[in-house]
């Protein structure tokens, strides 16, 4: 199979699974399934960093991913669209199952959470901390006061990720691209949004990689923006001080969670991007962002180039040199912002390639398709392909 047939594949899987985010699972507090599912993976990472329940803790990412994936993309069939479909499938089927311990352990972190939302839910935000703290440890019954004390961590950590679920991403609001949508893709959306691509990207793509460290690090890589909010490159703030002001944030937010060391180191290699898989994970999280803009392009959300008065974006110099350059949408300039973090990359050349090919598609359409064989641009190739 050619690498466009690949790219396409990594597309759609993409574009299916955008519907985690377009879907309502909680209308009273407007939460989608992907804010469900972030809810579950943060307990999942707090639960393994004080009882380490399980040595494969990807697998349970997948797991809980994956099946609220299947539940909303019925029709698609994962051995018959990914590389690495069958294994993907199995781990979906053990899900379903609860045979398994990593089974049992999704679907018990699916519970909780849903335990949890309502207990956090039933109180006003005057509602004492401590108070929610006692009810969370009726759900978890610890067994003694070592393990309460964990259990408090865990509580604690997952509480401070809600905000997560409430807080938009800041390059969709109306100082930023204005997009036309009365739901802006949140926090804790994107950071599922970034994991489905990293599976996709492994499955069709795989390389000599860590893939539980890369969802465990993307579970995580937001962190900082739980206190701080989620700061674009065109707001003002140095990269530095921005650093400075995340690494903070990671480290208050972490608490006294046991392997709090561990997830600080992970983040700060994630920055300096120390490792194969630091890269992966860093390319996942900026191609996600691309993505979305195109998405919202191509569903006709975005403003043109000429509606932007408001966009403090545009009062980037890189930005005027693109539309001086011959810019016509959004994307163009999502991408040629960013293009130079992906092109001529030796590990992961892929990357550049999926974007390219999502700038010759239209992603609203993609969704409809059966078969991937069905697309007409399966008969281009890829270095015919027109970025300008």
């Amino acid at each position: 199979m050619d690498n466009i047939q690949k790219l396409s594949k990594i597309l759609r899987f993409y574009v299916l699974g955008n519907k985690l985010k377009t879907t309502i699972f909680d209308e009273k507090n407007n939460y989608s399934i992907a804010d469900n599912l972030f809810g579950s993976i943060i307990l999942a990472i707090a639960m393994d960093s004080e009882f380490e329940e399980t040595y494969n803790l990807g697998k349970v990412i997948r797991m809980l991913i994956l099946s609220e994936f299947i539940k909303v993309n019925p029709d698609y069939v994962l051995n018959q669209n990914l590389e690495k479909g069958n294994k993907l499938s199995q781990e979906v089927k053990e899900f379903f199952e609860s045979q398994t311990l990593e089974a049992k352990l999704a679907f018990k972190y699916r519970i909780w959470d849903c335990f949890l939302v309502d207990t956090i839910r039933s109180h006003d935000k005057a509602y004492d901390f401590n108070g929610l703290l006692r009810e969370s440890l009726s759900i978890f019954h610890p067994e003694n006061v070592e393990e309460a004390y964990r259990y408090e961590q865990v509580f604690r950590f997952y509480y401070l990720n809600q905000r997560l679920k409430h807080k938009e991403r800041g390059g969709w609001d109306k100082n930023h691209w204005n997009i036309k949508s009365e739901r802006l893709e949140r926090i804790s959306e994107h950071i599922v949004d970034t994991m489905l691509l990293a599976i996709g990207m492994n499955s069709e793509f795989p390389h000599e990689i860590n893939i539980d460290k890369v969802l465990e690090t993307l579970t995580i890589h937001e962190t900082g923006e739980i206190l701080i909010g989620d700061i674009t490159p065109f707001d003002g703030v140095s990269k530095e001080k921005k650093m400075e002001m995340e690494h903070k944030a990671i480290r208050d937010c972490l608490g006294n969670l046991s392997q709090k060391n561990k997830y600080m180191q992970m983040l700060l290699d994630f920055d300096e991007q120390q490792s194969k898989e630091d890269t992966f994970t860093y390319f996942c999280d900026k191609t996600v962002a691309d993505l979305q803009s195109k998405f919202y392009q191509d569903n006709g959300l975005h403003h043109s180039l000429g509606d932007q008065n408001e966009n403090r974006v545009f009062k980037s110099k890189k930005v005027q040199e693109l539309l001086a350059k011959g810019a016509k949408t959004p994307f163009d300039i999502w991408f040629g912002c960013d293009r130079t973090i992906y092109e001529k990359n030796p590990y992961f050349p892929e990357f550049f390639d999926l974007l390219v090919l999502a700038k010759n598609m239209d992603l609203a359409k993609l969704i409809s398709y059966n078969e991937i064989r069905d697309q007409d641009v399966l008969s281009l190739k890829l270095e015919n392909l027109k970025l300008e």
